[in-house]
Parts: structure tokens; C-alpha cells; sequence
């Protein structure tokens, strides 16, 4: 891995360690929506036939519980990244060290 990303040792642990969060962050996001899709269908599909109204009706409740629940994940991921951008800016201040974060590559990936 050292190869790869050209840090040193302390600096991959500190990658690694942020992507298991980030892993955690998803899974728990993963978890939610699927949760989402089981209540829907605990609490909903009992009944015998729908019409297309009433699934219209269900599926949009469902989007509109998974878009809330993808928005707040999202803004979660943001605030998370951009708290860790700090924290290393804040570092490199201290220390008198510009940083140059290339943002075309993050667009690569």
C-alpha cells in the first residue's frame, strides 16, 4: 500500500482508519434503507391486490423516506470530510505548511 498511495506509515494508518469509518458510515446507510423497504412491506403489503394508485402512493412514501434518509447520510459524509479537511489545515497552519489539495483528481475517482 505504501507504494500506492507514497506515505508513510503513520499517514496510511490514518487513511485506513478513515476509510473504516467511512465503510461503517455506509453500511449503517445500507442498513437504513433496507430497513426502510422491510417496514414498507411489514406495514404494507398484508393486504391482498393494490391499485396502481395505492402503489404509486406506497412507492412514493418509500422514495420520499429514502431520499430523506440518503440526504442526511450525504450531509453526514460531507460534514465528516470536511472536519477532517480542517483538522489537517489546522495542522499545516500550525506548522507554516501550505497544502494543495488537487480536487480534479477526487473527480477521477
Amino acid at each position: 500500500m505504501s507504494a500506492k498511495l507514497d506515505l508513510s506509515e503513520h499517514h496510511q494508518k490514518a487513511v485506513l482508519e478513515y476509510l473504516k469509518f467511512t465503510r461503517l458510515r455506509r453500511n449503517q446507510c445500507v442498513r437504513s434503507v433496507v430497513s426502510t423497504f422491510e417496514e414498507a412491506m411489514d406495514s404494507r403489503l398484508n393486504e391482498g391486490t393494490f391499485t396502481a394508485e395505492e402503489v404509486k402512493e406506497m412507492m412514493s412514501g418509500l422514495e420520499a423516506v429514502v431520499r430523506s434518509d440518503v440526504e442526511c447520510e450525504l450531509f453526514h459524509i460531507d460534514h465528516s470530510s470536511v472536519l477532517l479537511l480542517k483538522q489537517l489545515c489546522a495542522q499545516a497552519d500550525k506548522w507554516h505548511l501550505k497544502l494543495q489539495p488537487d480536487t480534479s483528481e477526487l473527480q477521477n475517482r
